[in-house]
């Protein structure tokens, strides 16, 4: 009489362990972000204003790019119009602190206008692929600060001049600092939660094979659109808190609110921390931003040369960004025990015949 055998747990072994380093990732990642958010909060304690405006323009990039990794990350639509939510964001406290209303109103407003904005643009947008879309999201986003400018709106070219909060200045710049801080961490917390959500995993899918996303049932347009407006949501609370910050605002030209430069910088960030990764832009943005900062002033003349050639770099020798490069090379294969230094080797391998299978 034939026996069978018993079946297999697929928990069991190999997968077991699998499953547990999978189950445990997210959360090593978010608390990596909050170790290193804890870390940026203790920079107004040394007293330094310049050093203190410094990281708050590093958090508000990073808020970018953590916003911009919902779409560009992990549904993995390259949008590089991101910028218009920041700007809607901007005008909107820019033209509600005008004309007398609150600040917290121009943040509400703002922020639904946003949300509005990408869910209609997303309605025809989305419907596009590759570089028709990162095309088209660019082009929207010039035309938009464009109209801005030529309908005056809020001054003449559109400039707008602000005046500062009624606080000391050292207190005023200490509360927007914390302020994308706050917003840096609720980002962290809900690309965290996408991660491990059934809406995560569909955008995942869609980026991986948008075709077979499909056939499996899952409705990909409206999903898209989802993470579309998901991204402009905190891009356009981070342009309304840069706008009462900065005080002073043009709509178009380098440093205007809707210049397509910080849609570069937010998928730049992203891929080189990593694209649909929980910390990766988070880290991306710190150490993008700092370099900028740096460079224009050291290297001024040359600053946009050393920006090209670092996209250049990163997308040749960090295609899956820093997170998954550490990653392969420290974490060993599932239920196989090796010493750090052999995983390390081991790693070295895997990434060597990564570039040489990418003709590098």
């Amino acid at each position: 009489m034939a026996t069978h055998a018993p079946a297999r747990d697929p928990l069991a072994g190999t997968g077991a362990a699998g499953v547990r380093r999978e189950s445990r990732e997210w959360l090593w990642s978010l608390l990596a972000g909050v170790a290193i958010l804890a870390a940026i909060a203790l920079v107004p304690l040394s007293g330094d204003d310049a050093a203190l405006s410094l990281w708050t323009l590093i958090v508000m990039f990073c808020v970018l790019a953590q916003g911009w990794n919902f779409i560009g990350g992990y549904a993995g639509y390259a949008a590089f119009g991101n910028v218009v939510f920041f700007g809607i964001g901007a005008e909107a406290v820019a033209l509600t602190l005008l004309n007398g209303g609150p600040f917290w109103l121009g943040l509400l407003l703002g922020t639904l206008a946003a949300g509005l904005f990408a869910f209609l643009l997303g309605l025809p947008v989305l419907r596009l692929r590759g570089h028709y879309f990162a095309i088209a999201t660019l082009g929207i986003a010039e035309a938009l600060g464009e109209l801005v400018a030529a309908k005056a709106i809020g001054g003449p070219g559109g400039e707008v001049s602000l005046t500062p909060p009624d606080l000391d200045f050292h207190i005023a710049n200490t509360l927007f600092f914390y302020g994308f801080l706050a917003l840096s961490l609720l980002t962290l917390l809900g690309t965290a939660w996408l991660a491990r959500s059934r809406f995560g995993v569909a955008l995942v899918a869609i980026r991986e094979n948008e075709e077979a996303a499909e056939a499996l049932g899952i409705p990909t347009f409206w999903y898209k659109v989802g993470a579309f407006v998901l991204s402009a949501l905190p891009t356009a609370l981070a342009g309304g808190l840069y706008a009462y910050w900065f005080l002073s605002l043009q709509p178009t030209g380098e440093g205007g609110v809707f210049d397509v430069g910080y849609s570069v910088s937010m998928v730049l960030m992203t891929f080189l921390g990593g694209a649909g990764t929980i910390v990766g832009p988070l880290i991306g943005g710190i150490i993008i931003e700092y370099l900028v900062q740096t460079t224009t002033v050291a290297f001024g003349d040359i600053h946009g040369q050393l920006l090209g050639a670092l996209i250049i770099l990163v997308t040749i020798f960090l295609p899956q960004g820093l997170i998954r490069l550490v990653r392969e090379l420290t974490v060993s294969p599932a239920g196989v025990k090796l010493s750090y230094t052999r995983r390390f080797t081991e790693g070295v391998r895997r990434v060597q015949r990564f570039i040489a299978s990418n003709g590098i």
